[in-house]
């Protein structure tokens, strides 16, 4: 019932945000919600509450959910800026399971400062989106409406510090100092920090290649579990009606008590516009961690598992979205656990209607 409570005032939102006297060419506060509804069907049939153990977004089978609702709110002025973003919705249970009730409410909440006159130079902390990947939990930004596997098992946000510099209009670096992998509420008992790097080329309006990297821990000190990853991108616009996104993703997973756990994934996406609003996409994926260096599985042989997917997307003027989407998964290890007869293969048909307003903040904002 609460969840319902929340989009119903974020449908509220429009109203009071353009309501405001915004007729300055720089307003000081910026209101936008995006709001994800979902209807899907497992052809497995699973019986547990998340299809699939593995997966954070689109995961109720059978049943009309919310994916994702949130509102942010975004402050500007001079040399400050500020972001705070609240959100509910299957996501945010699923991906927030271990923070607190209270915490599971924030999908950022972050200060920002420039460090020099032109503004190239920002230090930001708070909880921030991910410096990792090209994708984020707002799928209206994204070719696909669900994420993909290296996406899924890579942070969504992280909690910290993070010095961005805009070098020039081609390159973007950024040094983070954070309290883990993927973490609001600092682990008990680390004392050790985590690190992120980021590099950003964008040599042409249409080409931009992106190289990020985490050192440190999501685990108890006691653990004794050092993560060294990396994730690397390339976002194309060959041609006007055609975009390619290449993504790879590296880890390894060091334990002072048992060998090494190292994966690795890959995603392939490439999208076509018919027109303005009518678009369709495919995509190719493997994920390899057999050791569940990252990706929790029911079974101890891991995640092993590669699949196509393919979507249309309607727009509807400039507040919504309509897709649909069929996605398969093969994997040589059952799924699922609690069906009388495991599946190694997964289908999963899915429709989305996404309604938003403003401009919601996206993983890669600089």
């Amino acid at each position: 019932m609460r969840q319902w409570v929340i989009i119903l005032a974020l449908l509220g939102i429009p109203g009071m945000a353009f309501s405001q006297d915004f007729s300055t060419p720089d307003p000081l506060f910026n209101f936008s919600g995006f709001l994800n509804l979902y209807y899907g069907y497992d052809f497995n049939e699973p019986t547990t509450l998340k299809r699939l153990p593995f997966l954070y977004n689109h995961a109720r089978h059978n049943t009309p959910a919310v994916n994702l609702a949130l509102l942010n709110v975004a402050f500007r002025s001079g040399r400050f800026r500020a972001n705070l973003g609240i959100q509910q919705g299957t996501y945010s249970r699923d991906n927030y399971a271990n923070e607190p009730e209270a915490l599971r409410w924030i999908h950022q909440a972050n200060l920002g400062f420039a460090l020099n006159p032109d503004q190239t130079l920002w230090l930001e902390a708070g909880v921030l989106p991910s410096h990792i990947g090209f994708e984020s939990a707002i799928s209206k930004d994204h070719l696909t409406p669900s994420r993909s596997l290296i996406a899924e098992n890579s942070p969504y946000f992280e909690t910290g510090f993070k010095l961005g510099w805009q070098a020039n209009e081609q390159w973007f670096f950024a040094l983070l100092y954070l309290n883990g992998w993927q973490r609001i509420k600092p682990i008990e008992g680390v004392n050790k920090p985590s690190f992120g790097t980021q590099i950003t080329y964008t040599p042409l309006a249409t080409l931009t290649l992106n190289w990020s990297t985490f050192l440190g821990t999501d685990a108890g000190i006691e653990a004794g579990t050092m993560i060294f990853f990396s994730n690397m991108y390339g976002v194309f616009a060959p041609r006007e009606n055609w975009k390619l996104i290449a993504g790879l993703d590296v880890g390894n997973r060091v334990n002072e008590f048992s060998s090494n756990q190292s994966w690795w994934g890959a995603s392939f996406i490439a999208q076509f516009s018919f027109s303005e609003k009518l678009r369709a996409a495919i995509r190719g994926e493997y994920f390899h961690d057999p050791l569940q260096g990252i990706a929790f599985s029911f079974y101890d042989t891991g995640l092993q598992a590669g699949g196509l997917s393919l979507n249309v997307d309607r727009n509807i003027r400039n507040w919504g979205l309509v897709r649909l989407e069929a996605r398969y998964l093969d994997s040589p290890h059952p799924f699922y656990q609690k069906i009388p007869d495991p599946k190694t293969e997964n289908l999963f048909i899915m429709g989305t209607f996404s309604l938003f307003w403003g401009q919601s903040s996206s993983r890669r904002e600089r």
